[in-house]
């Protein structure tokens, strides 16, 4: 089989849940969005917006959206590559870490569906291992930081910016031929982030039986 490769564009309004994770119910973010949304000017359209603000030093706002028409229970393995826009800036200090490269980008794809779920130290966490951070895990990927080239420190303003592909993924389809993609910002930046996600393209290579 060839590879195949799946276009999200978030301008055409697909069917995607927002969520959040990392948190306890004393640090849950007050303000959090993740929702379909006009994209800021000077851009023009609708995109997803990730927003929320970082109290508990380790905030992730995702979303994920259920693809289909894949072959049922193929092994694939899968690249993401994203672009979205960002206003936050390049080389500044901020508290917990830089508000640029201090919020990593994380995409994943898999059979099972990302939940957030109560765990028992008392964290709202993602039921997959999707790393930390920084650090990707066997489900998620680490693409990048969210820091633009034309935000300063003093002044910031949106800009276009793109990551991706990162290293291949190992996943594989259900039974239905379906997959669930899920994209987030994971921050160790302690204030306020925000992008928004307008595409998210997944190349997937299959692997023979």
């Amino acid at each position: 089989m060839a590879p195949v490769t799946v276009m999200v564009d978030f301008a055409a309004n697909p069917v995607c849940t927002g969520a959040t994770a990392d948190y306890t119910a004393r640090t849950a973010p007050p303000d959090p969005i993740s929702a379909s949304a006009p994209l800021p000017v000077p851009f023009q359209g609708q995109g997803w917006r990730l927003s929320g603000t970082n109290r508990s030093d380790d905030l992730f706002i995702y979303v994920k959206c259920r693809l289909t028409g894949l072959e049922p229970l193929q092994a694939y393995k899968v690249g993401f590559a994203v672009s979205f826009v960002t206003d936050a800036p390049a080389g500044c200090v901020g508290v917990g870490g830089p508000p640029g490269e201090g919020v990593t980008v994380h995409a994943g794809a898999t059979a099972q569906e990302p939940l957030t779920q109560l765990q028992n130290d008392g964290y709202y966490r993602v039921n997959l291992d999707r790393g930390n951070q920084s650090v990707g895990g066997t489900q998620s990927q680490a693409l990048g930081h969210i820091a633009n080239a034309v935000s300063t420190c003093s002044q910031r303003q949106f800009a276009a910016k793109s990551l991706g592909p990162a290293p291949l993924l190992l996943t594989q389809t259900d039974a239905q031929g379906g997959i669930w993609l899920h994209v987030g910002i994971d921050s160790g930046f302690e204030a306020y982030s925000e992008i928004y996600l307008r595409t998210v393209a997944l190349t997937l290579n299959p692997l023979p039986p």
